[in-house]
């Protein structure tokens, strides 16, 4: 839809809405008008960030009011060009992060949290979160996850991981799993530990050295892998506020301990003196890298060395969408690493 007069128009699909917590369903909704700035694109996968979704959606992070769409990454086929976007064409594959505004049917407001659990989209493809090509040899579905490996190498990166340094990742769901895929990559020795074997598994899958059940000693366990003095970095990829202590005392002397997980809204406290007498530094990562650290993930996975698809456990069709996050919500998602919804192929 290039013609400029038809760029008032607005894309009809269905998008997953939340009505309050706990409470889905799959609705009609329409797209913001398309502009000579934006595109329209048809969803093929969106994926799906356990850690960040469900802490909107139990109101942990808030990200607006109910009724809302979360998901915030996902892939599609370009369905409108509007006339002053270059470098996109109808027809091309792309991945995105976000869609620009949702209307119920009778016109009443859905936040978008981002949106992108949609069957359509309509966004600036230039902007921060915008859009960009899907490599030939990359699947849509391990695609729409892309915003999980990007925020793994970002903190990595933020980090200065280095050669042979050594590194723990407590927690390895998608987010820890892309620590341990993005330090393994820079040359460091990663230890993995998790309660799920499901996690280990694919920890092992992306280069982890050494695997630890969490329900077993993780202090002797870093002992035996890095030495008393501790290891060099300790990614907090849980988002949860109890096992921060822990993390701070597996570190040596000037180690760094990572923030690498979404601890919601207001403070969080920790050990002091144990923190101080380390003289740890301390990194709080943010977001995905954006472009950067996206197109990263994409090469990496089309030259095959970033095994992603591993960690894309569930895939879930776009009608059973509802039941799979009303679960999740209410009775955790088991042995799930991430999971991708399919809206068309």
């Amino acid at each position: 839809m290039a013609d400029s007069t038809h760029q008032t128009a607005r894309l009809d699909g269905h998008a997953l809405v939340a009505r309050d917590r706990g409470r889905f369903a799959l609705e009609p909704v329409r797209t913001a008008s398309l502009s000579p700035t934006t595109i329209g694109i048809r969803t093929r996968w969106s994926g799906v960030s356990f850690g960040t979704e469900l802490a909107v959606l139990s109101g942990k992070l808030d990200w607006g009011p109910f009724p809302l769409t979360t998901g915030y990454m996902g892939a599609g086929v370009v369905t409108d060009v509007g006339d002053q976007v270059t470098g996109f064409a109808v027809g091309d594959r792309v991945y995105y992060r976000q869609n620009k505004e949702l209307l119920g049917a009778d016109g009443e407001v859905i936040t978008c949290a981002a949106g992108v659990h949609s069957s359509v989209a309509v966004l600036d493809p230039s902007g921060t979160h915008g859009a960009a090509h899907i490599p030939d040899d990359v699947g849509d579905r391990v695609a729409s996850t892309f915003v999980l490996p990007a925020v793994g190498l970002t903190g990595v990166a933020q980090a200065g991981v280095g050669l042979g340094e050594s590194v723990v990742v407590i927690g390895a769901g998608a987010i820890g799993l892309a620590v341990v895929a993005a330090a393994v990559a820079r040359g460091a020795r990663v230890l993995a530990t998790d309660l799920r074997r499901a996690s280990l598994e694919a920890a092992r899958i992306l280069g982890a050295h050494h695997l630890v059940d969490a329900r077993e000693d993780l202090t002797e366990a870093v002992k035996d892998a890095f030495g008393a003095d501790g290891a060099d970095f300790v990614f907090e990829s849980t988002g949860r506020h109890e096992t921060l202590d822990l993390g701070i005392s597996l570190l040596r002397e000037f180690g760094c301990f990572v923030w690498q997980g979404n601890y919601g809204n207001g403070p969080v406290a920790f050990d002091f003196l144990a923190a101080h007498q380390r003289r740890v530094s301390m990194v709080f990562p943010c977001d995905d890298g954006y472009r950067p650290a996206r197109e990263a993930v994409m090469s990496s996975i089309e030259a095959g060395w970033l095994k992603w698809d591993h960690t894309v456990t569930d895939s879930v069709e776009a009608a059973d969408a509802p039941a799979y996050f009303s679960r999740a919500l209410t009775q955790g998602t088991g042995d799930a690493l991430s999971a991708a919804v399919h809206w068309a192929d």
